[in-house]
């Protein structure tokens, strides 16, 4: 590998979000179908594709493969960010690999910008802890903007502990299926969210919670 390419993605199947992307000659994506749909959608030529997932033991492996320009990928938009791009990017450099970082959406950003919350100070927490929830949560400070994923199947039981967790007063948006035709962003107080629901079935979703 010479060079690195970091690739954005569309957030949603049926967005009509486009870009042109670079030659390549392979890439590196979290899935096999996550890979191939992004050479259909992006009108690209088959390419060899290599894995960079959570069961990635290694991932500076990658760095081996034969092909000279390989583009990596993410499913949250842009790699790095939600994803397990960044020790690949690490090694990259380290090895003295150009890397490319071409802009385009990114979930945590968009939902960021849609909740109304100031950036002008924020957290990515990443996934929400699977111990401790309503301790995690009580202790994130006020006057800022905590983002965190979560799978899909979650997202509902997810909004209704948060819900119980929060006090009244407390904003919460919920950002779901961005890009997609279907897209929702709502921000609420606790209190006003009691008398609201989520769209049903199992939306990918991005929470933001405003203590003040």
């Amino acid at each position: 590998m010479k060079k690195l390419y970091l690739l954005p993605n569309s957030l949603h199947e049926e967005s009509t979000w486009s870009h042109t992307p670079p030659h390549i000659d392979a890439l590196i994506a979290e899935s096999d179908k996550g890979g191939y749909q992004y050479l259909k959608r992006f009108g690209m030529p088959k390419v060899p594709i290599y894995l960079l997932n959570e069961h990635t033991e290694k991932p500076s492996d990658l760095l081996k493969i034969p092909e000279e320009t390989v583009g990596l990928i993410s499913d949250a938009g842009l790699p790095c960010l939600a994803d397990p791009g960044s020790p690949l990017v690490a090694a990259a450099r380290k090895k003295g690999i150009v890397v490319e970082a071409i802009p385009g959406p990114s979930s945590i950003m968009m939902a960021l910008q849609l909740s109304g919350f100031s950036a002008q100070a924020f957290t990515f927490h990443g996934y929400f802890p699977r111990e401790d929830l309503a301790l995690k949560i009580k202790s994130l400070p006020k006057a800022m903007a905590h983002l965190f994923i979560e799978t899909p199947y979650k997202t509902e039981k997810l909004f209704k502990l948060l819900l119980s967790i929060l006090q009244p007063h407390d904003q919460l948006c919920v950002a779901c299926e961005l890009m997609g035709p279907n897209s929702f962003v709502e921000t609420h107080t606790v209190q006003e969210w009691k008398n609201r629901s989520l769209p049903s079935g199992k939306p990918r979703a991005v929470f933001l919670i405003w203590k003040s």
